[in-house]
């Protein structure tokens, strides 16, 4: 009976001396929307320091302890009013502070206050890039930021891969993207900010892992109000080719309710010029030379529809619609001319009207439980995408027998259209042990995807397009995904771990209709653990080591064993056989002052899929299929650093890479070696006058599983004027000052090709950005306080 009633004094002697209690209050001044205040909370009667906290908004709410005080005094610091403090006592779990009036600081009235968010933040896992507030924003699109940010590359002005890594899985709000194009329709001023992963936990799905994970989250409202955006530009290049695009966006706050919207489109134009000489490298002794011109057009929509609500302090409701399509044609035109031992046989000419057009819907709900005051949260998502997409080819070929004398006309259209569905669900939940550093993260998904796709081909008869039945083809594609992780996660002063295992089960099911049988049905299950661990030696020198590992699995156009005829002298085919690729990674990163970053890695891959080409004994008919090869082992070393003074900031970055290629025998190839390397400087100056100039300057060598390229010199520059405390702003943009030539060379089974291909040109282009709206009191308002709030 003693032991108990010493228990129970003993309980209530601690919840005595330590108390939450939250401290709320609202400013009567709209005019701090425009500024980031600071709050501080001090004990009295030592004024000791108990908590600490931003102000962005006319309503703050701050957790605290009490720690066994019951008097305190709070300080606000925000630019243009004097410092404020106030006394209060916690005698209840909720303080209100009543409306607090601010008195403006008459000694500031002549002094500009303004607040440079940083471009680029390293974080433990990669690398924060903030787009809102930066000059980053009023770039043309999502691909054009990516382009810009740090440890990212694009060979060849299409893929977007990460240095040292490979293509990695980007999502958008959470949302898998389909392809590269939904980047290029995707505007700017409508991501709030992009974190690039290059160790990824266990959380993500392990498809696309190996090559890192892009988390591109788009824009939140935290202001009582409204806002608006208005972007547009144009622009022409020495080629006069046009391009251009217009955007609006709106945001909406009213309590508890969030809207984003953000509705434009885009148009380019471009024209290139291509030549290719090929050979043989067995004892045929053939040759062919090709010359092509072409001229080629885009255009690009999108809406942005995104909506949130707060149904309390720990529940919130996010869901969201975005639509992207696009439209392109072009007009190609070529001369061939094959040769036989050294003597030409045939010559040819080719024209093709190529066009495609696709659309891409897709939906999100998100539920997010914060479960307590340790930042723990439950967490479920679900997408859903529909992508439309059909591709038409119409082209004439006409051969000229130089040996014969005679003539001939090859003459097809192509038709393709894809259908793909994908559901997904995933759950998660993270638990924070209190303060002990000690974190579990739990949770699972399925993913479910349904394809019809169709491919037909027509042939010319008097003039008439009429279906040929024996080269057409339609099939159906289901994949099914689930996976299940847990990861748990600890903190020290100067040590950390995380281990994490993820397993995944595949289901794949191909049936071709034109064959009528079944040409796929696989199912396997893969476990994918993950590890990483920190050191800190000193309080601004920390030391990642890591291992991750993924797959790739084939696309379902792979699988496909039908034989499509591109064009006169190229066909392809699936391989119903394919399997695959096992992805592992171990590297190393060095971090100074949290910004300077030295990162070395090790990655293989287990039967990555190539492709096995090879040109007819005794035609120049081209042969492509996907087919697995042995490995691909690769050693990447890259140095990042930032740059941030008054007047200028960016980001230096310079990586080497070396990647070794085996085969299996059935390729007829030796083992291929690559080395690739890069040099990438963003630099933005800030002038008076609210002037900047911006420097975009990227020297790199690109190459990949049977080709290699020279080095390219990519450099842009960006003249920009600011008004009304950066609102407003008109800018001036010069890209490839230097127009590149990309000049590669690829190796196939038993041919080789030299080709040169320069399709961009020193463009000049005209754009202005415009923010405006009215941003009012909120009653019942409350932001989160990892500074993150609105993240899904």
């Amino acid at each position: 009976m003693k032991k108990l009633v010493f228990l129970v004094v003993f309980l209530l002697s601690i919840t005595s001396f330590s108390q939450m209690i939250r401290l709320e209050g609202n400013f009567a001044s709209t005019s701090i929307n425009d500024a980031i205040g600071q709050l501080t909370i001090f004990s009295l009667p030592d004024s000791s320091l108990k908590k600490g906290s931003y102000i962005d908004s006319t309503y703050f709410s701050v957790l605290m302890d009490t720690d066994g005080s019951k008097e305190f005094y709070v300080k606000f610091k925000i630019p243009g009013f004097l410092d404020t403090l106030i006394n209060f006592e916690a005698v209840d779990t909720v303080v209100s502070l009543g409306i607090i009036q601010l008195e403006a600081d008459r000694n500031l009235e002549t002094v500009e206050v303004k607040y440079i968010k940083p471009t680029y933040l390293r974080t433990m896992d990669g690398i924060k890039v903030n787009v809102e507030g930066t000059n980053l924003q009023t770039l043309p699109t999502l691909f054009d930021v990516l382009k810009a940010s740090p440890k990212i590359s694009s060979p060849d002005n299409e893929r977007i891969e990460i240095i040292g890594k490979g293509s990695p899985l980007i999502l958008i709000d959470r949302q898998p993207i389909i392809t590269n194009d939904e980047l290029k329709a995707i505007p700017a001023d409508m991501i709030e900010s992009i974190e690039i992963i290059t160790n990824p936990s266990a959380k993500y799905r392990a498809q696309g892992k190996g090559g890192g994970v892009i988390e591109v989250y788009t824009k939140n409202f935290h202001l009582e109000g409204y806002n608006m955006t208005i972007s547009a530009n144009g622009g022409v290049n020495t080629q006069l080719k046009p391009s251009g695009r217009i955007g609006v966006g709106l945001s909406v706050k009213r309590k508890k309710f969030s809207f984003n919207g953000h509705f434009g489109g885009n148009y380019s134009s471009s024209f290139s010029l291509d030549s290719t000489y090929g050979k043989t490298t067995d004892d045929s002794n053939r040759e062919y030379y090709d010359k092509s011109t072409s001229d080629q057009w885009w255009t690009w929509q999108y809406a942005n529809l995104k909506a949130a609500y707060r149904i309390n302090d720990k529940h919130k409701i996010t869901s969201g619609y975005r639509m992207n399509g696009s439209l392109s044609g072009s007009n190609t035109n070529s001369t061939m001319r094959y040769i036989e031992d050294d003597q030409t046989t045939i010559q040819q000419e080719q024209s093709s009207l190529p066009g495609y057009t696709w659309l891409n819907n897709s939906a999100f709900l998100n539920y997010q439980w914060e479960t307590d005051t340790n930042k723990s949260f439950f967490e479920v998502n679900f997408n859903y995408i529909l992508k439309i997409s059909e591709g038409n080819n119409e082209y004439t070929s006409l051969f000229d027998d130089v040996v014969s004398g005679q003539s001939s006309v090859f003459k097809r259209l192509n038709d393709s259209r894809d259908r793909p569905n994908i559901g997904e669900l995933r759950i998660n939940y993270e638990h924070v042990f209190d303060t002990s550093g000690w974190k579990l993260n739990v949770g699972g998904s399925f993913n479910m995807l349904k394809n019809n796709k169709a491919f037909d081909q027509y042939t010319d008869v008097n003039d008439s397009w009429v279906l040929d039945p024996v080269y057409s083809n339609s099939y159906d594609y289901k994949e099914h995904i689930g996976g299940i992780f847990t990861e748990l996660q600890k903190d020290w002063d100067a040590f950390g771990f995380r281990l994490g295992i993820r397993g995944e089960y595949s289901g794949l099911n191909g049936y071709s209709n034109s064959l009528n049988k079944q040409f796929i049905d696989s199912v396997y299950i893969l476990p994918f653990p993950s590890a990483s661990i920190l050191f800190e030696p000193a309080e601004n020198l920390s030391m990642t080591i890591y291992y991750s590992s993924g797959i790739d699995r084939p696309s379902f156009s792979n699988f496909d064993p039908f034989v499509r005829i591109q064009d006169s002298l190229n066909i392809q085919y699936g391989n119903p056989f394919l399997r695959p690729a096992i992805e592992q990674s171990v590297g190393m990163e060095f971090d100074i002052f949290y910004a300077y970053n030295i990162s070395v890695e090790y990655s293989i891959d287990r039967r990555p899929v190539s492709s096995l080409q090879f040109v007819d004994d005794s035609t120049f008919l081209i042969n492509t299929t996907p087919w697995n090869a042995d490995k691909e082992q690769g050693i990447s070393v890259s140095l990042n650093a930032p740059i941030q003074a008054k007047w200028l900031n960016g980001w230096n970055s310079l990586w080497f890479e070396y990647n070794r290629f085996d085969y299996t025998p059935l390729f007829h190839r030796a083992r291929f070696y690559n080395v690739t390397y890069g040099f990438y400087s963003w630099l933005n100056f800030m002038l008076p006058k609210n002037i900047d100039i911006s420097n975009n300057l990227n020297i790199a060598r690109w190459g990949g599983d049977g080709y290699r390229q020279n080095t390219v010199f990519l450099w842009g520059m960006r003249l920009t004027k600011k008004f009304k405390g950066n609102n407003f702003q008109i800018y001036l943009d010069v890209d490839d000052i230097i127009p590149p030539k990309y000049k590669s060379t690829t190796i196939a089974g038993n041919y080789q090709l030299s080709s040169l291909n320069q399709s961009q040109f020193t463009t000049f282009r005209f754009g202005f950005f415009y923010k405006f709206g009215r941003l009012k009191q909120g009653t019942n308002i409350k932001e989160s306080e990892s500074g993150q709030s609105g993240r899904i």
